[in-house]
Parts: C-alpha cells; structure tokens; sequence
C-alpha cells in the first residue's frame, strides 16, 4: 500500500508529476498541462526516430497507440529517454547511451534492460574495459539520481518497489486470467524465474550464436527481444506499455504485418479493459463480451510477445546510415 505520498513510479517521474502540479489547482487543469508538458517528449521521439530510419518513423507516429496512450501514466519520459539511447548508440556514443539508459531507468525501469545489451556489444568486441565502463555509467546515473531520495527518505524512496513486490498481478496480465488464485509471492517467484531464464537465454543467443553469423552485435534485436520477454512474463501490463515497443516496429525490419497483429491485440485489451470497467461499475455485469475481447486480447498479444522475441532476434536493424558498421570495423566475426 502506498501512503504518505508514495508513487509506485521511479524517482524522475515523481519529480515530473509533482512539478506539473504546482501550478494547477484541479484535476482538469493538471491533466491538460501534463499532456501540454508531455507533448514534446512524444514529437523529440519521432524526430529521433526520423533521423534513424526515415520515413519509417510512421510505424510509431501513425500507431493507434499513439492516440490511446499518448498522455497515459507519464510513459512518454521514458519512451523518450530510452530512444535517445537508441539515438546516441546510432551515432557512436555508447557511454552516452548507457547514460541515456540510466536516466530512463530513474523514470520508467524498462531502459535498464538495455545496458545489458549494450555492455555485450563490448564483450564480442574483446573490450571488456568498454563493457565496464558503458556498465558502469548507466548504473552511475540511475544511482546519482535516486540517491539524494534515498539519502532524504529511504523508506518513501523504498515504497514503490515495496508496493510492486506486493501487489497482486495486473488485471489485464496473463498471471490474473491465467492463475487467479496465486498469491504474489508466488505469482513473484514464477514470473521473476521466467524473466531471468528469458533474459539469460536471448543474451546467451545474442552473443554466441547471433553475433558469430554476422559481423556486429545485434544490439537493437537483444533490446527488443528483452523488452518482448519482459512484457510477457512482467506481472504487471498496463496498456500503455504499447509505446514501450512500438520504437523497435521502427529500427528493426520485420515485416509490417506483425505490428499490424500486435496493434490489433493491443486495441483489442483496450477496449476490452475500459469497457469493462463500464459494464461492472454501471451494469453491474461481469462476463460481458468487454471482457471476452478482454480475455481474447490478453492471450492473442501473449502469443504475439513470444513470437516476436523470435522474429526481432532474427530481423536486421533499419538504420539511415549503412556505414555505422564502420565505427565496428575492428571488431572480430567471433568470439
């Protein structure tokens, strides 16, 4: 339970939310000037994605996603944040990518994922000081900026991952449909072995077996198949969490039809979620068809993550510029 002001958000996003606020006095306001502040941080995600692959950058900025979700939960920041990443990556500059990584952590965790990846890239180069110091900057930064709360407040900065260890499996998660009856330390246990097996499995291929067959690392491949593995295993998928894959619908060449499924099932959860909500609050019904869709969409996007773990480690990257390879030209074929 949360209490005494305690968010179940990471440190940046409470500092946003809380700012946003002073200068609001209702709840309509503080929504209108939360989309307004927000809205730049959807518009430098689509510049940074345009520079990197071109028009392709419509696959994000033409998703229904966009629409829905744009002005949900603050995801934004860290959308923006972690494409930045991507961005600086693109542009030879790993140490401030792995910044870039850690300061989305301190708003959404999800771009903590990606310094794995990221250090990798340095192991199949044989550059383990690299590896090292990418590492260590994105754990730097996460720590430098969740510090000072944890210096002030420990146990209000400990409180939202308190909260995320208790609380009970999302309503639109596989785990809720699935396993109802499960407590959360079980429903905890279960998941965080399927995440860890998951992670160590695509970083294991990543390395191995991936990057023997080229002549780079498939660092935008690792990324999003750890991204796909962590929504589908994650007890907790809020429908927001959309935006958090559609960038890599963008820099990773799989074919069209897979964002079009995964779009599908996504709006297919949604409508299924909210009016749900309707139906047991207003009508007080509960096996609706809402919640039929609901139970069709969670499993249909369920399928899709594990499939896609599979079709995005097996994709090339989209990028404008052919020759960033150059910048690993002396790089080995192999470990």
């Amino acid at each position: 339970e949360l209490l005494n002001g305690a968010i179940e958000y990471p440190v940046l996003t409470g500092v946003f939310m809380w700012a946003s606020g002073l200068p609001v006095g209702t709840s309509s306001s503080y929504l209108n000037l939360s989309s307004l502040l927000l809205a730049p941080f959807g518009l430098l995600t689509t510049w940074l994605l345009w520079r990197i692959t071109g028009l392709r950058v419509l696959l994000w900025a033409a998703a229904p996603a966009i629409v829905l979700y744009a002005f949900h939960n603050w995801d934004l920041l860290a959308v923006a944040a972690a494409t930045f990443g991507f961005y600086l990556w693109w542009k030879g500059h790993p140490v401030g990518a792995a910044v870039a990584f850690g300061i989305g952590g301190a708003l959404k965790m999800y771009p903590l994922l990606f310094l794995g990846p990221l250090a990798l890239e340095f192991v199949w180069r044989r550059d383990l000081s690299g590896a090292a110091r990418v590492a260590l900057a994105g754990a730097g930064t996460w720590l430098a900026l969740n510090l000072p709360f944890m210096v002030a407040n420990f146990d209000g900065w400990y409180a939202t991952y308190a909260f995320h260890r208790q609380r009970t499996a999302n309503f639109d998660s596989i785990w809720q449909f699935g396993w109802p009856e499960w407590p959360p330390a079980r429903t905890n246990l279960v998941s965080t072995g399927l995440l860890v097996l998951s992670f160590a499995l695509i970083l294991t291929f990543s390395l191995l077996l991936r990057a023997r067959r080229s002549d780079s690392y498939p660092f935008l491949q690792a990324c999003a198949a750890l991204l796909a593995a962590f929504l589908l295993f994650n007890k907790v998928h809020s429908p927001q969490y959309a935006l958090w894959l559609l960038p890599f619908f963008v820099v990773l060449r799989v074919h069209v039809g897979w964002w079009i499924a995964y779009t599908l099932a996504d709006l297919a959860v949604y409508v299924g979620v909210f009016r749900w909500f309707y139906d047991i609050v207003y009508q007080g019904l509960d096996f609706t068809w809402a919640k039929r869709l609901l139970i069709g969409g969670v499993w249909a996007r369920a399928a899709l993550l594990l499939a896609l773990i599979a079709v995005f480690m097996s994709a090339h990257a989209a990028l404008t510029r052919p020759d960033r390879e150059k910048l690993l030209s002396q790089a080995p074929s192999s470990l």
